[in-house]
């Protein structure tokens, strides 16, 4: 169990802060695409898939260490499915450069990349959270599928000034929940992967019409 102030405050930040500061590095790298004066050697594509996998790979690192120095419980006992899932991510977001297509980049970013880096950035704490008991796990899903929910206003900045943002908030954050409690059954990060997979693969082929 967590023993003191100190630990159960950095045990519920690590719940909160990661999501919220992918999100904002998510927008930063949006607005950094969108000023950036291409050479005549790169698509806006190109430069996408390379601002993603820059952050990625500055972003998976850097949270992996954060959780060596601060629940080194956590790190030493799920360090190798983290390596695991962060190597493929980057993996899918290279196969990314050669997927030309709008139709097959969604499936790709919404069935592999995004569920892969996601759940490692909103749930890999939970298998510490599991630890510690039911009534922290629950406050500490409920924190982390808030910020999970507020990660993807980085995604969709515009979705913050038009009145559907409360319906995207709870959307998400509601989805978040159910993966929650599915883990807190199941502990497994790779079946809230799949699941999460799944959940965009239905999402993407009801919009596929508008994606040729």
């Amino acid at each position: 169990m967590l023993t003191t102030k100190r630990n159960l405050y950095i045990f519920f930040a690590l719940a909160l802060l990661p999501c919220i500061a992918w999100g904002m590095v998510t927008l930063a790298c949006i607005m950094l695409k969108d000023n950036l004066n291409y050479s005549k050697y790169l698509s806006d594509h190109h430069v996408y898939r390379i601002l993603y996998l820059l952050r990625t790979l500055t972003f998976l690192p850097m949270l992996l260490a954060v959780y060596k120095r601060f629940l080194p419980s956590l790190y030493y006992a799920h360090k190798k499915i983290y390596i695991q899932c962060a190597i493929l991510s980057v993996i899918c977001i290279l196969c990314g450069l050669l997927v030309k297509t709008k139709f097959w980049n969604y499936i790709l970013d919404g069935c592999l990349v995004s569920p892969l880096i996601e759940e490692l950035i909103a749930r890999f704490i939970l298998y510490e959270a599991r630890n510690q008991g039911f009534k922290l796990y629950a406050l500490a899903a409920i924190i982390t599928s808030l910020s999970f929910g507020l990660m993807h206003f980085g995604y969709e900045p515009s979705a913050i000034t038009q009145a559907i943002i409360l319906p995207k908030l709870s959307g998400h954050t509601i989805f978040g929940l159910i993966l929650c409690g599915i883990f807190w059954f199941l502990p497994r990060l790779s079946l809230l992967i799949i699941v999460h997979s799944l959940f965009n693969l239905f999402g993407i082929l009801a919009m596929a019409s508008e994606l040729q």
